[in-house]
């Protein structure tokens, strides 16, 4: 789960403040000897899922239909998956906000967790659920709308207990903009 207490410990064990440039920095290193990447989380067998289910986390490839008309979209979303339809899914794409608001979605998600282990936990989320959130404006630029037919590969389950990493785990892929700017963009609306 979203827990991040054991994050905030490890810190603190090290003398070192959260919230604060040695924090990120810690964290970087961590993330970079993980060595995890795009081709390295698909190609993991015991992580394909055959299926989606609301409420749980997962990462694919994707090639929008109207990727010409985007001003930009990540080929690899990393989403929380609200609703199915007959066509496709709409999901919260953490990828489109920064990690500082990352967490900030997770701790105001955090109030939907559902489960008693990791392999069950979910999300019990919901458009509506959604909107009484106090940080809903800040998910919003994060709901999109995805089409089974454009998802390229298989679709990568994230159990509940390694969520707080793979929140982190800089593997978005934006065409036609840096993140930075999506980023940006997301915060300004």
């Amino acid at each position: 789960m979203a827990n991040f207490a054991p994050l905030l410990a490890r810190l603190a064990q090290r003398g070192i403040q959260p919230n604060t440039n040695a924090a990120r920095e810690w964290f970087r290193k961590k993330v970079r000897e993980t060595r995890i990447s795009r081709n390295a989380l698909l190609s993991d067998s015991d992580r394909k899922a055959g299926g989606l289910q609301v409420g749980h986390m997962y990462c694919y490839n994707y090639d929008p239909k109207f990727a010409k008309k985007l001003p930009y979209y990540d080929e690899f979303p990393l989403i929380f998956v609200i609703e199915r339809t007959s066509k496709g899914f709409v999901g919260i794409n953490l990828h489109y906000v920064s990690p500082r608001n990352r967490i900030a979605i997770m701790n105001a998600l955090d109030k939907t967790v559902r489960g008693r282990n990791y392999d069950e936990t979910k999300l019990a989320i919901s458009y509506n659920i959604l909107k009484g959130l106090s940080k809903y404006n800040m998910i919003k630029p994060c709901v999109k709308k995805y089409l089974y037919g454009h998802v390229k590969g298989n679709f990568v389950k994230i159990d509940a207990n390694e969520w707080d990493v793979a929140l982190f785990l800089p593997v978005q892929k934006f065409r036609k903009a840096a993140a930075s700017k999506v980023w940006s963009d997301s915060a300004r609306r």
